[in-house]
């Protein structure tokens, strides 16, 4: 879906590009080209408004990443604590090294999203979240 909505403002701004460039303009290509660049960072800057307030709306997108990064610690948690408890602590510690992981992208994804600052992080964490989530629920249909 986003490839999608990707690939179609990527052609409807060109077809804005080339609108605007077939239209007489007085001030030489200088005075023209500061237009055209202006217009561009408007059309990317408005682009990213508009992605950024539909993915909010979707309340289920939006709880995925959270509640895989709060399963993953709470699994990593429980893990710590059994290995731990029968002496497997090269393991706990593992499971803790994990569990600080995704408490710290957590905290950062929900910065990002707070923020707006750092999209591309936060849609890296989303991304790794997702892919998460989908093997995950590919595991647990599969063993069911």
């Amino acid at each position: 879906d986003k490839p999608l909505a990707k690939r179609k403002h990527l052609d409807l701004k060109e077809v804005a590009l080339k609108q605007f460039r077939s239209v007489k303009k007085m001030g030489g290509d200088e005075f023209c080209r500061r237009y055209q660049d202006q217009l561009e960072a408007e059309i990317e800057e408005t682009y990213a408004n508009f992605i950024k307030h539909n993915d909010g709306k979707n309340i289920f997108y939006a709880a995925r990443t959270p509640a895989t990064l709060f399963a993953v610690m709470f699994a990593m948690y429980i893990i710590s604590g059994l290995t731990g408890f029968i002496g497997l602590n090269s393991i706990a510690v593992l499971c803790n090294l994990v569990m600080g992981l995704a408490l710290t992208s957590l905290c950062t994804w929900a910065y990002v999203k707070y923020s707006g600052e750092f999209r591309e992080i936060g849609t890296m964490i989303d991304q790794i979240a997702e892919t998460l989530w989908e093997q995950v629920g590919i595991y647990l249909l599969v063993f069911q």
